[in-house]
């Protein structure tokens, strides 16, 4: 079996068991924001949806604005360490959040939690990188994040099922499983993520601003629509909000089906074409949404965005593992990983701003002109530029 996976056999438990740890806290952090707080909040706190809502807001804000500085705790002082800082703080603010009558309470509990949280995924994805065997890097990048993905549904579906009958038997079962979560994080305290000698040859760090576009894009094109998806599905194109998970499913599905698939691709072959050309499916696909496709065409539409997101997230994966530098990796990725933020906190107010002057389908013609400009970008910058 261990022939088949991308990361080495040595240190491969102790990776899978930080893999679980962050999956748990990331279940942990859906089902308490979008599960738990709606329901248990007006009732039990005394605060309305735009506190609890705020609060997400500023946990976002905090986590993806200090994932540079996270990156680099998590390297340098011990990636064991922080997971166990942030299993801490995320188990104190739920045992608190009954006293969190205050909004500046809930807002600071928030913030805190947050802050801790900004070393996991700068880690984790280094870490990934590290121990990745060679040749596989790009598909060790990918199955990391669909090993840790899934729990942000567990946790919101099966949180929110719970809350809108039970808010405090919600509360109780996230205190458990935030709990078990710190036995985890303990068990794994000693250790380090391994840093490889310093290069002989200085890294380029103009390089690193060839990165950005895509950081930025990636998440910035899809929130453009995020916010009103269901409003444009039901008024645009007469589906239900269960036919339009169905068609997610099916994308998602297909790209997540063909991750080992289009991932060895990249790894044998290089992530150029990968990357671009996933870029550009994405760009059509949004492209065509924009024009009320029939329910065949949004089938067929459903999966070749599914087909677009399996090359583009291999191809990106493998871009960064190639040529990010060795030193300070973490900190830099932590650095990605907050444009990647900004993306995702700006794209829906620009999203509401284009449909309110110029219509609803204009954020869906912006996100694939966002997507299409990217897949020209690195076209040219593969062309013009020697890339490992």
């Amino acid at each position: 079996m261990f022939r088949y996976l991308p990361w080495a056999r040595e240190g491969l438990f102790v990776f899978l068991r930080l893999v679980l740890a962050v999956g748990l806290m990331e279940g942990v952090r859906s089902g308490y924001f979008a599960g738990l707080l709606p329901f248990y909040a007006p009732e039990h706190l005394g605060l309305g949806p735009a506190t609890f809502t705020l609060a997400f807001t500023f946990h976002q804000l905090s986590e993806n604005l200090s994932k540079t500085f996270g990156g680099l705790l998590a390297e340098r002082v011990g990636f064991g360490r922080t997971v166990t800082l942030a299993a801490f703080i995320g188990l104190l603010a739920l045992l608190l959040t009954p006293k969190a009558h205050a909004a500046w309470l809930l807002w600071g509990l928030a913030i805190l939690w947050g802050l801790t949280m900004s070393t996991l995924y700068p880690g984790l994805m280094t870490l990934a990188s590290r121990i990745a065997v060679p040749g596989r890097e790009a598909r060790a990048l990918s199955f990391t994040l669909t090993l840790v993905m899934p729990w942000v549904g567990i946790g919101l579906v099966g949180v929110g099922q719970v809350a809108q009958k039970e808010p405090e038997a919600a509360l109780t079962l996230l205190l458990a499983a935030q709990g078990v979560t710190l036995l985890l994080a303990l068990s794994l305290f000693p250790f380090r993520i391994p840093i490889p000698q310093k290069a002989r040859e200085p890294y380029p760090l103009k390089r690193l601003l060839f990165f950005l576009p895509a950081g930025f894009g990636q998440t910035f094109a899809p929130a453009l629509v995020s916010l009103f998806i269901l409003r444009y599905a039901k008024e645009e194109l007469a589906l239900e909000p269960i036919a339009l998970g169905g068609l997610l499913l099916l994308g998602g599905g297909l790209a997540f089906g063909l991750l080992p698939f289009t991932g060895r691709q990249v790894d044998r072959r290089g992530y150029r074409f990968a990357l671009v050309s996933g870029l550009l499916l994405l760009a059509l696909v949004m492209a065509r949404l924009a024009f009320t496709p029939s329910p065949g065409e949004l089938a067929l539409l459903a999966a070749l965005g599914g087909l677009g997101f399996s090359l583009f997230l291999p191809g990106w994966n493998g871009f960064l593992a190639r040529n990010l530098p060795e030193e300070n990796r973490a900190a830099i990725w932590g650095g990605l990983m907050t444009v990647e933020g900004l993306g995702v906190a700006l794209g829906p107010a620009v999203g509401g701003l284009l449909w309110e002057t110029l219509g609803i389908k204009a954020p869906f013609l912006a996100g694939s002109a966002t997507f299409l400009l990217l897949s020209l970008f690195y076209t040219v910058l593969f062309w013009r530029m020697r890339w490992n």
